[in-house]
């Protein structure tokens, strides 16, 4: 199913339920910057509110913000070409501009968030334009200090990843039907496509299928981490950057040929990448990643995420409704507690045992979590409840962010 076609559905199935529960709450604590992704079939839009208020400060069009949000970057029309900016997404002040070829586009990562193309550490940045049977790209500092190098290739090709000196851009190509893929290594030094594909050693010739997810890049920039869905089962592709290999982690699944229920991995870094967490709140599986234990999984535990059946009102489920997750968890500040969604309401989960420690909002459609940068709120975003601010030490709900209905995916927030 498609998540964004059914959340009208889902925000009106979840006013009959939850209204009046909450009509007391408080407003939320003042002194924050919400980024929300709302909208539906095609009229999606960055909506920055004030935490205390519910103003709307702004709107943006879908754009590619650096890991930090101290930029955020938009593609302009113009006559006979594009203008590349870059924003100060706060203020939406303009840092800086340059003047592109026509047709040009931010790479969009598929149904997974705002648009895509940087380097984890927000110094690189690529554009893609596809003509026909010719892929051509633009990269170059994001800085937009200096003019951007051209690269044209024959074929399907679509942007993956590129490392932190910018020097290695991963591809994704297409080999005759959609879901059947190869990733090549493109030599920004040398100018040259690899020979051979990336692929996991373990297993060379084995053709690569299945459609993506979740995506995270670690915060040291050595690792991207990508969830894909397929008939045969999930995996995660675990591409070291600068490097022409890449791993295949197979995850668990209820049924392996049920797409729906894949496309609730959600994954989540720990702050120095030493773990990272991939989450199921449909199936109830964890898997947990440790960049020096590749090829295998370091744990994988069936976890009682869902308390209850998940019915909303006796219609629907929370987790059939859903497709792939923007902000379906999210990782304290020290480490030690994993916040997840479940069919309902939020699953808070012991690290260290990776058991359920509490849960939060339990019975309330809950589409999106996020931490603030600071990692002193949680905010969780429900529907037509609109947006609740959690005290994520203790799981109690402080208050509810004015101005927040319809929203389907927390993308940032920080202290003002």
């Amino acid at each position: 199913m498609n998540r964004r076609l059914l959340g009208l559905l889902i925000i009106a199935l979840a006013g009959l339920t939850a209204c009046g529960r909450y009509a007391s709450a408080p407003p939320a604590a003042a002194g924050y910057r919400l980024f929300l992704e709302q909208g539906y079939n095609g009229t999606d839009q960055v909506t920055v509110l004030d935490s205390g208020t519910g103003t709307v400060e702004r709107q943006l069009p879908l754009g590619t913000p650096a890991p930090d949000w101290s930029r955020y970057y938009v593609v302009t029309q113009m006559t006979g070409s594009e203008r590349l900016s870059a924003l100060d997404p706060a203020s939406g002040r303009t840092l800086g501009q340059i003047s592109i070829a026509a047709g040009f586009q931010l790479p969009s990562l598929g149904f997974t968030g705002p648009s895509a193309g940087l380097s984890p550490n927000g110094q690189w940045l690529v554009l893609t334009r596809q003509s026909g049977s010719v892929s051509r790209f633009l990269v170059g500092s994001s800085s937009l200090s200096q003019a951007f190098t051209t690269v044209q290739l024959q074929g399907d090709f679509s942007f993956d990843a590129i490392s932190n000196d910018g020097q290695s851009m991963y591809l994704i190509q297409k080999m005759g039907d959609p879901n059947h893929y190869q990733v090549r290594l493109y030599d920004l030094g040398t100018q040259s496509l690899a020979v051979q594909p990336v692929a996991d050693k373990r297993e060379p010739r084995e053709p690569m299928n299945g459609i993506r997810g979740d995506s995270v890049a670690d915060p040291t920039g050595k690792y991207v981490f990508t969830v894909y869905a397929r008939d045969n089962g999930p995996f995660i592709h675990a591409l070291p950057l600068g490097q022409p290999v890449a791993w295949c982690l197979d995850l668990p699944a209820k049924s392996a040929s049920d797409i729906e229920e894949q496309f609730h991995w959600s994954l989540v870094s720990n702050r120095d990448g030493s773990l990272v967490y991939a989450v199921n709140g449909s199936s109830g599986f964890i898997a947990e990643i440790a960049p020096d234990n590749l090829p295998s999984l370091r744990r994988t535990v069936p976890v009682a995420m869902n308390a209850s059946s998940g019915l909303i009102g006796g219609l629907v489920t929370n987790a059939d409704a859903k497709g792939a997750l923007i902000g379906g968890s999210a990782l304290s500040p020290d480490g030690r507690t994993l916040f997840a969604l479940g069919d309902t309401g939020i699953v808070v989960i012991d690290v260290g045992t990776l058991k359920v420690r509490s849960r939060i909002l339990t019975g309330d459609v809950i589409e999106s979590i996020r931490l603030s940068a600071d990692g002193h709120w949680l905010y969780a975003a429900g529907g037509a409840s609109g947006i609740w601010q959690i005290n994520p030490a203790t799981g109690a709900v402080a208050g509810q962010v004015k101005g927040g209905s319809a929203t389907w995916a927390l993308l940032w927030a920080a202290a003002k």
